[in-house]
């Protein structure tokens, strides 16, 4: 009986080790390139979807089947991050401090009141 519950704990230990490593191979699969290498479409769609952004970095991977552009920049002093397709779809948007990890730590506790 000792030997079946060794078992099952090495078998319940390797399927969370496993679970994890996957989880964390999601953040491999994207690459950093050149805004140069980034297409045109999806450059200007970045550029349209946030006022006055001075574009500064992008990171490209493949999502569902399709490659899509992480595109970083800055606009008055505000950190954005513009995830975009190929063809020019915005998909999504983010402020610094959008996310929850708490990057910006301005007007946090304003909120708590």
């Amino acid at each position: 009986m000792k030997a079946w519950h060794l078992v099952m704990a090495l078998l319940l230990t390797c399927t969370m080790g496993c679970a994890v490593l996957d989880f964390d191979s999601d953040d491999d699969d994207e690459q950093e390139i050149a805004l140069s290498e980034v297409p045109a479409e999806a450059l200007q769609a970045a550029r349209g979807a946030v006022d006055g952004i001075t574009l500064t970095e992008a990171e490209v991977e493949e999502e569902d089947g399709q490659m899509v552009y992480d595109i970083e920049g800055t606009a008055d002093g505000v950190e954005y991050e513009i995830e975009v397709t190929a063809d020019g779809q915005v998909l999504e948007v983010a402020k610094e401090g959008d996310d929850g990890d708490d990057d910006d730590d301005d007007d946090d506790d304003e909120d708590d009141d």
